[in-house]
């Protein structure tokens, strides 16, 4: 798979301290890892405080069909586009996502044995897994909460939207500040029993390599906007988990203007089969996940834990992406502003319906 060949990162952001990307993968190679490129050196100065610079990574070439974002879209407009024009009978596309359904379940496996080595006790302590006590997840809240303050203060500042829709779903959001904050406090106090650990830190259809019927992990970096600290600090694995879940909605309503223009009817069955894909795909996904995490002796998330924390982190990461998106690409905002909605009535409901 790997052959002799080596790829050089240049990383491209020079920043005082570890860098995540070389400390992650020495590690993960040190243990057998095998769905990741190996490390194979690092260049990096080192300050006259005895401070690191990273500034190269050499890691092992992988031969691969492209990153799991591009292939997806790619996918998708082959796939939904040819049955939201031709407009065939459901029986015809019943399996229409049968093979994308088996990636997505690969990509859960390989994430569940990724954690496994992860959550593994190790003498070394920027690595060894904590038990997540009061403390710990009143911190992972305190998180949660500063991201959806920071996140409704852009919306609140906003003068233009991508469309009406964003600025209506973003209204109704506001609206739910204080019971969303508290729906937070209520998830997080559910984590009893999960293990604070190292996880990848930005885990998305970007961070997968695809290959004949398997899939490698890639690019340990952690999420660019957050300080170095940040991106090595220990924390919750449904993180990696809500990552991919948010990738699969970021696929579909990517491709859900398709490449051609469309009529009424093929527009609405295209939204259909993008509602269905996306559903499908996180399902199959976590239900590989939940196949490794049930047969390790020791979980890092407990069961009746698992549901809470994934809500947990899903509204974590939606906070964030609407950050990232006002910053850098406005108009995709809405993406995360509807995604953040749909999390977030579903958790308030009964007590609050959804916006009409």
């Amino acid at each position: 798979m790997f052959g002799d060949a080596v790829v050089l990162k240049i990383i491209r952001r020079v920043t005082p301290g570890i860098h995540p990307e070389g400390e992650m993968t020495r590690y993960l190679t040190e243990r057998g890892f095998a769905n990741t490129a190996p490390l194979y050196g690092e260049v990096v100065r080192v300050a006259a405080d005895g401070t690191p610079h990273t500034l190269v990574l050499a890691q092992g070439f992988l031969r691969n069909q492209n990153d799991g974002w591009t292939w997806t879209l790619d996918f998708l407009a082959r796939t939904v586009e040819e049955y939201a024009v031709t407009g065939e009978a459901d029986e015809h596309h019943a399996d229409a996502f049968a093979s994308y359904n088996g990636f997505a379940a690969t990509m859960g496996r390989r994430l569940g044995e990724l954690h496994a080595v992860l959550a593994a006790p190790t003498d070394q302590p920027d690595f060894a897994p904590e038990s997540a006590d009061a403390d710990i997840l009143a911190r992972w809240a305190e998180a949660v909460v500063g991201q959806i303050d920071k996140a409704f203060a852009l919306l609140r500042a906003a003068r233009e939207w991508p469309d009406a829709e964003t600025g209506e779903t973003a209204d109704w959001l506001l609206g739910q500040e204080d019971e969303l904050k508290q729906v937070v406090e209520r998830l997080a106090a559910s984590g009893g029993g999960a293990l604070s650990m190292r996880v990848h830190g930005d885990f998305h259809l970007g961070q997968v390599l695809v290959v004949p019927g398997d899939a490698y992990l890639i690019d340990f970096e952690g999420e660019p906007a957050r300080s170095l600290a940040e991106r090595r600090m220990k924390t919750c694995a449904m993180r990696d988990v809500s990552g991919m879940l948010r990738s699969f909605d970021y696929a579909a309503a990517t491709a859900a203007p398709g490449r051609v223009a469309a009529s009424a009817q093929a527009a609405e069955r295209r939204a259909l089969l993008l509602e269905r894909f996306r559903d499908e795909a996180g399902a199959a996904f976590l239900a590989a996940y939940r196949d490794v995490l049930g047969g390790v002796e020791r979980r890092w998330v407990l069961e009746a834990a698992e549901r809470p924390l994934l809500d947990l982190f899903l509204i974590e990461k939606a906070a964030y992406e609407i950050c990232y998106e006002a910053a850098n690409r406005p108009n995709w905002l809405g993406i995360p502003v509807r995604g953040l909605h749909a999390i977030a009535a579903r958790l308030l409901a009964p007590a609050e319906s959804v916006m009409a």
